[in-house]
């Protein structure tokens, strides 16, 4: 399985030149079979990926695609490289670091080509087609009770946004309470986190995180709601092996420093990114919709709103919706 992945990296590479190469010549320069090569140029047919080929010149990819690599993610991590798995297809990479059993290891990451059964908060599921967008999950150890880690998503979030920025040099991206990443109101980025208490005081969080990077097109069955992708906005194909690398480094820094400190340390970030603060709102928390103008968040993570009689409501958990 390791060398089918491995083949599909060197193919791809190879066929994203703009030139033609066929099936015998893309064997030697790959140092595998025909067989091989045949068998990946189908299973690319099968996720997707439009290739041309032509009778007597060969195959060519239609579009730029450079496939995820650990070696070239851990070339551009500043600090020691966590643990990364890179998976040509995956469940969903929450799972997989939920049923990874590598304990010794406190911080760990896993991201994939494709998911299959990728989703949000509230069992939403995530449109994950093959080598376009981050699947990325990390799995993170902190030495703080449960209830320490309200804000964790908005840290995330805050992380993201970094990220992207640092790349992208995009300066309008803001955090919706409580996970998704927003540009100009379209969704770029979620954020579905597990955490689980340990007898020994500790916590494991997984941090689930999707980016839409260079994904083009998507049907309204498959997205319901107003969305866009880096590629989209910035008009550039992006290397999601230093996007990778780059969201790495970001959440290294903010964990340790929410670990240390707790939310208290990012209130003026969060401010700036907050994007419900002075907006009408409009909350569902179980069955029950409030409406109100965004006041921030409390010193737990919790969102504030200001009702109409002047009072205040928080929310430790909700869907929110900007009202127009």
């Amino acid at each position: 399985m390791q060398n089918e992945a491995s083949n599909l990296v060197k193919i791809s590479e190879l066929l994203s030149d703009g030139q033609y190469h066929d099936g015998t010549s893309i064997g030697k320069k790959c140092g595998i079979t025909r067989a091989a090569v045949w068998k990946v140029i189908k299973k690319f047919e099968e996720y997707g990926v439009e290739i041309q080929s032509v009778k007597g010149k060969g195959y060519l990819l239609e579009k730029r695609l450079i496939l995820l690599d650990a070696n070239k993610i851990k070339k551009n991590i500043k600090k020691s490289s966590p643990v990364i798995d890179v998976l040509e297809k995956v469940g969903s990479t929450n799972d997989y670091l939920k049923n990874d059993f590598d304990r010794d290891k406190a911080i760990k990451v896993c991201v994939a080509e494709i998911q299959t059964k990728g989703c949000g908060r509230l069992n939403r599921q995530w449109h994950s087609p093959f080598g376009q967008n981050i699947y990325f999950s990390l799995r993170y150890s902190f030495q703080r009770d449960m209830s320490e880690l309200s804000g964790l998503s908005l840290i995330t979030g805050l992380a993201v946004c970094n990220a992207i920025e640092s790349i992208t040099h995009l300066d309008n991206l803001v955090v919706k309470w409580p996970n998704d990443i927003l540009v100009d109101q379209q969704k770029i980025a979620g954020i579905l986190i597990d955490i689980n208490a340990e007898s020994n005081g500790f916590c494991n969080a997984i941090i689930g995180i999707g980016i839409n990077v260079n994904m083009q097109n998507a049907l309204k069955k498959e997205i319901d709601q107003p969305w866009s992708s880096l590629q989209k906005i910035t008009g550039q194909y992006i290397d999601r092996n230093l996007l990778c690398a780059v969201l790495i480094n970001s959440l290294m820094n903010f964990l340790e420093r929410f670990s240390k400190s707790g939310l208290s340390d990012f209130i003026s970030e969060w401010k700036e990114k907050d994007c419900l603060f002075g907006k009408s709102v409009a909350v569902m928390s179980g069955q029950k919709k409030v409406m109100g103008i965004g006041a921030g968040i409390n010193a737990q993570g919790h969102l504030a709103l200001k009702m109409p009689d002047k009072t205040e409501k928080t929310f430790s958990s909700g869907d929110t919706t900007l009202l127009k």
